[in-house]
C-alpha cells in the first residue's frame, strides 16, 4: 500500500511540475508576444507607404474604409496554413465590397519572391512585399503571422499574432459588423 501511494504522489508530482513548467513557459511566450507588439487596440494606424500595382500609396489614403492588413513570411508554418483561410474566408467573401481593403505583407521577401509565391499557391490577392521590414517593424519586432483590422478612422480595432479558429472567428466577426456598419 505505502509503495502504491508513494508511486501515485511522485506521478502525481512529475504531472503537476510538468504542467507549471509548460504554463511558465507558456506565460514567458505570451509576455514575449505582448513586449515584441508595439502598437495596440485604440490608437491610429502608423503613418507608412507602399507600392501597389505600381503607385505608392499610403496607409492613409485609405481612411474611409475597413483595412484587413496581414503580415507573414514563407518560412513560417502557421502563416502557410493561415493564408489559405484567409484567401478563402475573408479576401473571397469581402473583396468585392467598396469600402473594404485588404493586404498582406510578406515579411522579409522581395517582389520575385511574392509573385512566385502567390502563382504557387493560386492566391488571387496581392501580395506586398516588405524586404526590409520597414513596414512590419511599425506595427512588432518579431512574431508571425500578425493580422490587423482598422477602422474607417484609421484606428486599429483589432491585432492578434498566431491563428486559430477563434482568432479567425473574431475576425469575420468584427469585419461582419464594421461592414455592416456603413
Amino acid at each position: 500500500m505505502k509503495k502504491l501511494l508513494l508511486s501515485l504522489f511522485c506521478f502525481t508530482t512529475i504531472v503537476y511540475s510538468c504542467n507549471t513548467k509548460e504554463k511558465k513557459e507558456q506565460q514567458a511566450i505570451d509576455m514575449d508576444v505582448k513586449n515584441s507588439t508595439l502598437v495596440s487596440v485604440g490608437q491610429s494606424v502608423p503613418d507608412f507607404n507602399f507600392i501597389r500595382n505600381t503607385d505608392t500609396v499610403h496607409i492613409s489614403d485609405f481612411k474611409g474604409k475597413v483595412v484587413f492588413m496581414n503580415f507573414f513570411a514563407t518560412s513560417c508554418p502557421i502563416c502557410i496554413k493561415e493564408l489559405p483561410v484567409i484567401h478563402n474566408e475573408i479576401w473571397k467573401k469581402y473583396n468585392h465590397i467598396e469600402d473594404f481593403e485588404f493586404f498582406v505583407f510578406g515579411r522579409g521577401h522581395s517582389i520575385a519572391e511574392m509573385d512566385s509565391f502567390r502563382t504557387k499557391w493560386e492566391y488571387t490577392f496581392e501580395i506586398i512585399p516588405d524586404p526590409d521590414k520597414v513596414i512590419y517593424t511599425k506595427f512588432a519586432t518579431k512574431y508571425i503571422p500578425r493580422n490587423i483590422i482598422l477602422n474607417r478612422d484609421g484606428v486599429i480595432i483589432f491585432e492578434a499574432t498566431g491563428f486559430d479558429d477563434d482568432k479567425l472567428a473574431e475576425i469575420k466577426a468584427i469585419l461582419e459588423k464594421e461592414l455592416k456598419a456603413n
